[in-house]
Parts: structure tokens; sequence; C-alpha cells
């Protein structure tokens, strides 16, 4: 595919110009007027060299290439050719490269640049992430299955990866609203990306009003849809969203992730929908090797009151690392003693530094002061408040050193 100028002729190109103008206020202003302008012409007329098809959905095709100027491996993104007069489409792709560009993450796939193409063929290059849908690896680690070894911590530790991207797009304002397996890709490196951002939105509020400036006049969404298995109960029934709603999302991929399952039984759409509304998950309790906590977590995660989730990726991703530290996360409500033998076990660096000298140190100061109180009880003297002296004076050294290398992690 060569790179060539826009031809005023065009339907798509002249969409693209009429929307030009909406990114205006965006562009940093400057009274220092440029030497001379950026040659075009430096690049090569043949940029892009197809190397093969990747792949296609409902608005583009994917396909492999060869930048020749910077030399290395991309992905391309094509407007159907039957969609290049269809001004609402050339809108959407326009909307999806431009909001993927927004979300400048590590866990986001970058996008290098957006063109015209031969024939006025509309497109944009992306990274190339090679690898496995995240979907793909959950049915490769099932069972029945021969595929790779997937372990929970790992899947959970991917999950981590995917909250961080979507936590960063929604302090940029953006709602995802269609986030599913098989729109994150993991790599061949262990790298984790969120993909396919058309279906994305401005969030309510201030945070949304930086994405409404990329957004063309007239628009206020690309339509409502999603897929149905990962929609929240306010997205099925088209009430207005926020971030609660990549939540509840986030929830049932995390169903996934833990289960190797589906929260719902259901064969038809309708079926599917009413399950949602109504918040019949299959109980993710009875299945083996699931925790406790990670079963509070994901109850919390995909809760049928907004109210009830949690308020913001973030906490949800600090559910998670709670969960993985062996600790208990806030979704659960456990006894003292569960808490306390969970912080023991752990793999926690700071108590891992609690051993031997530290824990008889511990115990002594444990049974001083049990001494003491009995000693306070059965009568009044000097000794018992020397007893009570010496357990807190042995308790602190421990307690002191714990405490520091919990805050070095927590730094």
């Amino acid at each position: 595919m060569s790179e060539v100028a826009p031809s005023s002729g065009l339907g798509v190109a002249s969409t693209i110009h009429a929307l030009d103008a909406t990114a205006v206020a965006l562009r940093p202003t400057s009274s220092d007027a440029p030497v001379a302008p950026l040659v075009r012409g430096t690049c090569s007329q043949a940029r892009y060299e197809s190397h093969g098809h990747l792949g296609q959905g409902g608005m583009g095709t994917v396909d492999a290439v060869w930048d020749a100027d910077l030399m290395r491996h991309l992905a391309v993104k094509r407007l159907r050719p039957e969609l290049r007069e269809d001004a609402r489409m050339v809108r959407q792709f326009l909307w999806e490269a431009r909001v993927t560009a927004h979300l400048d993450h590590p866990n986001v796939v970058p996008i290098h640049d957006l063109a015209l193409g031969d024939g006025g063929s509309l497109f944009f290059t992306m990274k190339r992430a090679r690898g496995r849908t995240l979907e793909t690896c959950i049915a490769d680690a099932k069972p029945e299955s021969d595929g790779e070894p997937f372990s929970l911590p790992r899947r959970l530790r991917t999950f981590v990866q995917i909250c961080h991207a979507i936590s960063f797009a929604h302090a940029r304002g953006v709602l995802h609203r269609d986030l599913k397996p098989a729109n994150v890709m993991i790599g061949e490196h262990g790298e984790v990306l969120v993909m396919d951002w058309g279906l994305a939105v401005p969030l309510p509020g201030e945070r949304g009003d930086a994405l409404r400036a990329l957004r063309p006049a007239g628009e206020d969404s690309f339509g409502s849809s999603g897929t149905p298995l990962y929609m929240s109960p306010e997205q099925a029934c088209g009430t207005p969203l926020d971030e609660r709603s990549d939540v509840y999302a986030l929830g049932v991929m995390l169903y996934e992730l833990a289960s190797l399952s589906r929260p719902y039984d259901a064969t038809t759409l309708p079926q599917l929908l009413a399950r949602i509304t109504a918040g019949e998950v299959k109980p993710l309790a009875s299945v083996p090797g699931v925790s406790p906590s990670l079963v509070a977590v994901v109850a919390r995660a995909m809760s049928l009151d907004p109210a009830a989730r949690y308020p913001n990726v973030e906490a949800l991703r600090e559910d998670v690392d709670h969960v993985l530290d062996g600790h208990t996360p806030e979704a659960e409500s456990a006894s003292m003693v569960q808490r306390a033998t969970r912080v023991y076990l752990s793999r926690d660096r700071g108590l891992s530094r609690l051993r031997v000298i530290d824990i008889e140190m511990s115990m002594t100061s444990a049974m001083l002061f049990g001494a003491a109180v009995c000693g306070l009880l059965l009568a009044r003297g000097v000794w018992p408040w020397a007893l009570a002296g010496a357990a807190v004076f042995i308790a602190v050294p421990p307690f002191r050193r714990w405490l520091r290398e919990r805050n070095a992690k927590n730094d």
C-alpha cells in the first residue's frame, strides 16, 4: 500500500477535512512560526509494504505491514471499502484512532499514523502485537484443552495489567464499554495490551471534557452496542453509564479468569440479558481452587447495583493485589483470626523478616505482658508494672522492623 495525498473529490477526504476543525482547539499554540514546514516528500512513496492479512471486524480489516522508512513491522487497520462513503462509519473509524492515540499507556496499543492510502482508503497504523488474545489463553487453560499452562496467579497478574490500562483510561476521561478477553492481547514476552476502543465514550463530568473535544460535532456516541456477556446491567438496559460499568465488565473477566468458565447459563440473547439484569450469576464458590477472598472480589465487582460495586478500577485492582499477596481484600468479611493467619502465611516481604529471634521476642513479650496482667489482677505491687514495661520494651524492635519493611513495600 502506498501513501498518497488526499484527493478533494473523495467523500472520505471531504469528511476528514470537515472533522479536522474539531481538533483545532486542542493544538498547542506558539508565537514562533516554524522556519520551514515539514516535507512529506522525505517519506518513501511506498512506505507501507503489505505482509499479509491478520483479521477483520465489522468496520475494518487488519493487515501486517512493513514500515520501509522506520524499518519495523506494524499492523494497519483499514476502513472497509464499502464503508468509505458512509459518513457515520468514517467518523467512527476516525474516533477509534483518535481515542486510542489519546491513551498513551504501556498497556494500550499505540497508534503511529492516520492517513489516506490509494483510492482514498482511510487507515491507521499501530503496534503489531504478536501473541494471543486473552480469550484464546483462557480456552487453552481449560482442563479439557491441551494448550499452554496458564496458572491462576499468572491470570490474576494479567488482570492487574488490564486494570492499570482501564484506570488510566478513566483518568483520561475514557469509558471503554466493550471490555472482554477477545479485546486483550497477551504478547510473546508477557506484554498485555487492551485493544479496540471504537465503542469508547467520554466519561460524564469534567474528566470527559478533553475527549469530548475530539468527538465530531453532533455525535453523542457511536451506538449503545457492545458484547452482551460483558455488559453491565445498566448498559443492557440503556441507562447512563459511568466508570462502574467498566468495573462490572472487568468483574465478568475476572470470573472467567478465576473459573475458566462463563458466569451465566444462557443459550439465547434474551435469556442472557434476563440473567444479567436479574444478577443470576453461577456460584463461583463451588469452583475448586478459587479462594473465598477471590469469590468476594468478583461478587463485589459484579454487583447488580452500581453503588455496591467498587467505586473505581483502582480499588478493584488493589483488592486483587491483596488476593495475590495472600492478604484479606476489603470486599471480604473475614474474622480477625483469618486475617492474622493470612498475614503470617502470606508472602509479605516485611513479615518474612520476622523469623526466629523476632518471633521469640514477640512471644516473650506476650508472656510477660500476660504475667503482668495477672499480677495486677491478683495483687498490687511494683513487679507487675515492671513486667508490663519489659513486655513493651521487648516487643518494640520486631514491630518497628516489620513496620519499616511494610512502608518500604508500599512506597
